[in-house]
């Protein structure tokens, strides 16, 4: 019977087979313009079982996600949604089980005098209303359309959160775990796996849990930049450090000494490395963890973003034979991920590759790595000395802190060995400096040294949402201008991001290395041997063409890359 029948009222239609809705989906979109009747034929053929006929088009690249959704919108009359900056309703997500929020592609929204608002990446999914209509038990229905990825990652944070809160609440309600429960059940269990799978998602680096007067506050780093991810009560304090202590294998019955550990989790089935450092404080123990790359995921010296001119200066000096390479910067600024990187470049069948860590961070393949453990004797230099009987060809180490150690280094580099190692100076010249400071020789320094390279990580504007922006004047006399200066630059793309659903409405997504790349000259080396002021250096290294921290942060801003207020943020002042 006909729905629009005035006499035998409302029938509704039955629920449409897959192949029908897929060839539904297809035809609004040929509808729109978006698609053409051939590429839609092919993406038939080839979506396997199981799949979107939407999912397969933008699998294939014959559509974006965003045409499918605003396309679905216009032709079902139906209202597009950007779900950027939204949080939806604890009420709404309680309404629809996660499994089935996954299983249709959608996430409940808001729920208001019975009316259940939802966000679908397919919304003339019928099947998917009548399941929700059936389980809810709501008055209606309101659709929107939105972006396939915005609905899956608004979805998984969504119900990521509502887990959270009832681990949280059934940890607190349970003072001791059953000893014959399995450990994946305890609450104080699940809560600790949610708050690692939050931490991923986000591509934090670092988990901070801090105990503090009326509770615990669990802060992720993102991007170089702290951000809260939840507030626990106090009585879980306890149990959450507990947890992260048992999982790194510490002592947990110790809580007044700082202790450091490693643990590995397994997060959405991938496993994940973590650093783990406790510290007493006033309320409790607070907990660290820095969330480690595996090899596989390193970056390449190209994905650094280092300029052209100091990425092929970086390369040339880690082909050398022998030498010392030296990263600088204060800590977070990228100076292992560059190493690595480096190490990358120069590791093959052909050289031994060894290291000396405090601690190891990233398991390497075909690299032989030592953990430094200062407890039992094993420093930096007495690991040195041992490692150049190992007939090294290329040694990474993680500080040069002392005179003993920074002797050993630069003899090294000196005796036939390339050596990388990572100072904490605030600036290229300052690095040559210090080494003279650490008791080196001058003349060991002033033939060893190949290169300083000192760097900041700056966070990068999104493209997906970046306008023109227009800094004050005072900013941009306090930025500088760019190397060559202002003429040479040409006109400015200065840029700002505005927030959008590629970098969750921060403007921001991603770092980019800011660098100072100082090449020892001949005309440096005898003011090294002359054991001269770190200011004659800067004077020497500008004279030989070094360009400083803020010029190329200045000509980074120039090109749209990031934020002149950014710039001055990560990089230091002339002086």
């Amino acid at each position: 019977m006909n729905q629009d029948d005035p006499g035998g009222g409302f029938v509704a239609p039955p629920p449409p087979p897959t192949t029908a809705r897929r060839r539904l989906l297809g035809e609004l979109l040929l509808h729109a313009g978006v698609l053409e009747e051939p590429q839609l034929r092919e993406a038939l053929a080839t979506s396997p079982p199981g799949e979107r006929i939407g999912q397969t088009l933008i699998r294939l690249g014959m559509v974006d996600e965003l045409e499918v959704a605003h396309a679905l919108a216009d032709q079902l009359g139906l209202e597009f949604i950007d779900l950027t900056g939204i949080t939806p309703h604890p009420l709404a997500v309680d309404r629809v089980p996660a499994r089935l929020a996954e299983r249709h592609q959608l996430v409940p929204l808001s729920l208001e005098s019975g009316l259940l608002t939802i966000a679908m990446a397919d919304p003339a999914d019928v099947v998917a209303l009548d399941d929700i209509r059936v389980v809810a038990g709501v008055r209606g229905i309101r659709r929107l359309a939105a972006a396939a990825s915005d609905v899956d990652r608004l979805r998984r944070r969504a119900y990521r959160a509502d887990a959270q809160q009832d681990a949280i609440e059934e940890a607190a309600e349970t003072e001791e775990q059953d000893p014959d429960e399995q450990v994946e059940e305890q609450p104080v269990v699940k809560l600790v796996t949610s708050v690692l799978d939050d931490a991923v998602t986000s591509r934090a680096s670092d988990i901070h849990v801090e105990p503090h007067a009326r509770g615990v506050r669990v802060r992720l780093r993102v991007d170089g930049v702290l951000r809260e991810a939840m507030d626990l009560p106090r009585s879980l304090g306890r149990q959450v450090t507990s947890r992260l202590k048992i999982m790194a294998s510490m002592d947990i019955a110790e809580r007044r000494l700082p202790q450091d550990g490693r643990a590995a989790a397994k997060v959405n089935g991938q496993t994940v490395d973590l650093r783990v450092s406790t510290m007493p404080t006033l309320y409790g123990e607070t907990v660290v963890l820095r969330v480690l790359p595996r090899g596989a995921d390193l970056v390449s010296l190209e994905e650094l973003g280092l300029s052209p001119g100091s990425r092929d200066q970086l390369t040339d000096a880690l082909q050398r034979p022998q030498g010392l390479v030296l990263v600088t910067g204060p800590t977070g600024s990228g100076k292992t991920t560059t190493l690595y990187a480096g190490l990358a470049e120069v590791s093959d069948v052909t050289r031994n590759v060894l290291t000396l860590e405090d601690p190891v961070e990233v398991q390497l393949p075909g690299v032989n790595q030592t953990q430094i453990e200062s407890r039992i004797g094993l420093t930096f230099a007495r690991g040195l000395r041992t490692v150049l009987r190992q007939d090294p060809d290329v040694v990474l180490m993680g500080d040069i802190r002392d005179q003993e150690t920074a002797q050993l280094a630069v003899e090294a580099s000196f005796t036939g060995h390339l050596v990388l190692a990572t100072l904490h100076t605030n600036n290229a010249p300052s690095a040559i400096a210090r080494l003279v400071d650490l008791g080196a020789e001058p003349f060991l320094i002033a033939s060893s040294v190949l290169l300083v390279l000192a760097q900041r990580l700056a966070r990068r504007v999104c493209d997906g949402c970046a306008v023109q922006d227009h800094p004050e004047r005072k900013v941009l006399e306090r930025l500088g201008p760019p190397p060559g200066g202002y003429e040479a630059a040409g006109p400015p793309r200065f840029r700002v991001g505005t927030g959008c659903r590629l970098c969750e409405g921060s403007g921001e997504v991603g770092r980019v290395a800011i660098t100072e790349l100082l090449a020892v000259s001949p005309a440096l080396r005898e003011l090294v041997m002359e054991r001269a002021t770190e200011r004659r250096l800067s004077d020497q290294a500008r004279r030989d063409g070094l360009v400083s921290l803020r010029e190329d942060a200045a000509s980074r801003v120039w090109k749209g890359e990031i934020t002149a207020k950014e710039a001055l943020r990560v990089t230091p002042d002339a002086v």
